[in-house]
């Protein structure tokens, strides 16, 4: 991201995921994109996806972030 978001919160990650994109066109390339296992203030547990790896202990920061004229809550740091 840019810096175009608005912080919300830091999450530590509990788990990682690897998941593998299939390319939906002919000369795009397969994106490996990970899963991030956290919890919220109330001790559920979510996921949200980030190309960049991390390990489980890691803190990531969450920011709201326009895509495709929405507010959706992405890793940002």
């Amino acid at each position: 991201m840019d810096g175009n978001f608005a912080p919300v919160m830091q999450c530590t990650v509990l788990s990682v995921a690897e998941d593998v994109f299939r390319a939906k066109k002919p000369g795009e390339t397969d994106r490996t994109m990970y899963r991030l296992y956290m919890a919220d203030a109330h001790g559920r547990v979510g996921y949200l996806y980030s190309s960049k790896p991390h390990a489980v202990g890691d803190v990531v920061t969450l920011g709201l972030a326009e895509r495709d004229g929405r507010l959706r809550l992405a890793v940002v740091g």
